[in-house]
């Protein structure tokens, strides 16, 4: 063994948990570790700075909309490597992950990790549950765990390197193929939906439990007042995955509209794919 490794951090942005689980599930391929989680849902989280040194692993994964979703500025600006192995995990609705990969390996080199590994792995939609229903199943958890165990595998023996490059993962759909090339060209650019893509109602069935206003990553909720501040959301529909008595409805006709296409477009399955 080339490299003593002391610790593992898995670091993620999981508005509905599909997210956290994936990472948590990668994890559980690494076994011996003292294991520290950051949460970066939360604005008070994304405040903090996290300093990870060469005998750490950091595991990180994110959800994705074609490139890494929203905040990942603020997400990545708060994380400081020092040639910290760094296993990257990329979140998609069973349709397209575009550019996230190579965004993701870009954005941690640049505050000083050394990427070893990328997946992209498979979750249910967070505002279409029929998009990769019952995803991550016992098949992609397998893959995960194994992803997890080949990565660190490399690590301790000192390889670092990533020998297999990111490129842009295209669609089967031509609609959905012209929002990647879209991103593509334009990578500078921020994810950002429309406010008339974000509008959503709370009904009668809200008790005020506070648990959408606690996981809001932006604090746009006005639980009492039943109001969304929608220049605040950035539409990671967390709040609606979240409450426990299903409250929160998406009154957007834009998203219903692009949901229905996209459950009709991406129903075949597609499977994890994995970069080492």
């Amino acid at each position: 063994m080339s490299e003593v490794i002391k610790k593992l951090h898995l670091v993620y942005f999981s508005p509905s948990g599909s997210t956290e689980k994936i990472v948590k599930c990668i994890a559980s391929g690494i076994e011996g570790l003292e294991v520290e989680t950051h949460d970066l849902l939360t604005s008070g989280s994304r405040e903090k700075n996290y300093t990870f040194s060469s005998d750490d692993i950091v595991i990180m994964g994110m959800m994705t909309a074609g490139k890494l979703f929203t905040l990942s500025d603020e997400i990545f600006a708060c994380l400081h490597g020092n040639n910290t192995p760094f296993i990257g995990a990329a979140s998609f609705g069973n349709s397209y992950y575009g550019i996230a990969l190579n965004e993701m390996k870009e954005r941690a080199e640049g505050r000083g990790f050394k990427v070893a590994a990328l997946g992209a792995f498979i979750a249910r939609h967070s505002l279409s549950p029929e998009i990769g229903e019952g995803r991550p199943d016992a098949h992609d958890k397998e893959i995960m765990r194994d992803f997890g165990r080949r990565a660190y595998e490399k690590i301790i023996e000192g390889d670092l390197t990533l020998h297999e490059q990111p490129k842009t993962n295209w669609s089967s759909s031509e609609q959905a193929n012209k929002i990647i090339a879209y991103r593509e060209a334009h990578r500078e650019e921020p994810y950002e939906l429309p406010p008339s893509y974000k509008t959503k109602e709370i009904t009668d069935d809200c008790i005020k439990c506070g648990a959408c206003v606690q996981r809001c990553p932006v604090d746009a909720i006005d639980i009492w007042a039943k109001t969304f501040d929608l220049d605040k959301c950035i539409g990671c529909w967390g709040c609606i995955n979240r409450c426990p008595r299903h409250a929160i409805k998406s009154t957007s006709q834009e998203m219903a509209d692009i949901m229905k296409y996209a459950a009709s477009s991406f129903s075949k399955r597609l499977e994890p794919e994995i970069l080492l």
